[in-house]
Parts: structure tokens; C-alpha cells; sequence
């Protein structure tokens, strides 16, 4: 009996999802769209069907879920990362109170190094929300060591005060807002499960 209304609680879950996900971003926008739910059951994420999904590699790839199309520009991607470490918490944030802002700045610290040139375009402390947690975005203009360009978008949000979630979309500097309203429904679909 357990398992059964367990089934059901279950499925009336997901029905309701998928109906409050369509009613927020138009029934034709997301009726095709595809489902990845995380091995580890703490997120769930819709996507468009001309996008190709890949999750963990293995266990030293720091994305969780790539998204992308192999007839796109190579500089397209969309990487989501959960991270369920408070110790990594503290540890990006640099000694700084734990925040999203700090977070945020932790790690492009941490990355400017691995580019030649990292340039600030725009910078938004709690832009938007994620499943309800509030966000702080960043958008950077970047030249890696091989010489490739692009523009990329880190969204951050931080889950119970214990994780972080990063949401980042890469683009040339030239396509980046047209794939724009896309980025910002699939970040609208993501729903965090723990």
C-alpha cells in the first residue's frame, strides 16, 4: 500500500511539474522538449530537442550535464554544475562570508588564470531565481590559451546554504543573445529535487 501511494504521489508530481513548467513558458515552447534527471536524483532539467545532453563523464569532470549540438559553433555550450560540498562552499568563498556574490567571485578567480584575456561584460547580484533560491550572474568576454573566443554567462545560486548550483552558457560573441530566450527557459525548467 505504501509503495503504491508512493507511485502515485510520484507521478502526480511529475504531471504537475510538466503542466506548471508549460503554463510558465507556453504550452508549444517546451511540449517537445526532452527530460534529464540527475543520476543522483538532485535536479531535473528541460531542454530543447536540437540539443544533445552528456552527463557526468566520470568522476574527476567537474559538469554534471553538457548540453550542446555538434553542428553549432564550437564555443556553444551549456554546463550545469551541482555541487553538494559545503566544505567547497566555504573554500570558493575565501574566507569571505558565504554568499552567492563571494561564491561567484571565488571562482572567477580561480579561472581567470586559465585564459589570456577574462574581461567583465556585465555583472548582476541577485538577478533572478532558481527554483526559488535567489542568483547573482555574470557575463564575461574570454580568450582561452588556443587562442578561441567567445562570450559566456555563469548564473550561481546557492541551495540550503549547503550547495552551490552553476548554470553557465558559452556562445560566440555574435550568436550569444540570439540563443538568449532559450538559455532563459531551460534555466526556468530546472528544478532542484535535494
Amino acid at each position: 500500500m505504501r509503495s503504491k501511494l508512493l507511485s502515485i504521489y510520484l507521478t502526480t508530481s511529475i504531471l504537475l511539474l510538466a503542466v506548471n513548467v508549460q503554463a510558465a513558458h507556453g504550452q508549444d515552447a517546451i511540449e517537445d522538449w526532452q527530460t534529464y534527471v540527475d543520476p543522483a536524483d538532485r535536479f531535473t532539467v528541460f531542454y530543447p530537442p536540437d540539443l544533445e545532453a552528456q552527463g557526468k563523464e566520470n568522476f574527476l569532470s567537474s559538469f554534471d550535464l553538457t548540453l550542446g549540438n555538434s553542428s553549432y559553433p564550437r564555443e556553444f555550450k551549456i554546463t550545469i554544475t551541482y555541487n553538494d560540498d559545503e566544505s567547497l562552499l566555504l573554500q570558493y568563498a575565501e574566507g569571505l562570508e558565504l554568499s552567492p556574490e563571494n561564491y561567484l567571485l571565488g571562482l572567477e578567480n580561480q579561472l581567470k588564470p586559465s585564459y589570456q584575456v577574462y574581461n567583465l561584460v556585465s555583472d548582476t547580484s541577485n538577478s533572478d531565481d532558481l527554483y526559488g533560491f535567489p542568483t547573482v550572474s555574470n557575463t564575461v568576454d574570454f580568450t582561452n590559451h588556443l587562442g578561441e573566443s567567445g562570450r559566456t554567462m555563469n548564473v550561481l545560486a546557492i541551495i540550503n546554504g549547503k550547495g552551490s548550483f552553476m548554470f553557465s552558457y558559452s556562445n560566440t560573441v555574435e550568436a550569444f543573445y540570439e540563443y538568449l530566450p532559450t538559455i532563459n527557459q531551460i534555466m526556468k525548467s530546472v528544478v532542484i529535487l535535494k
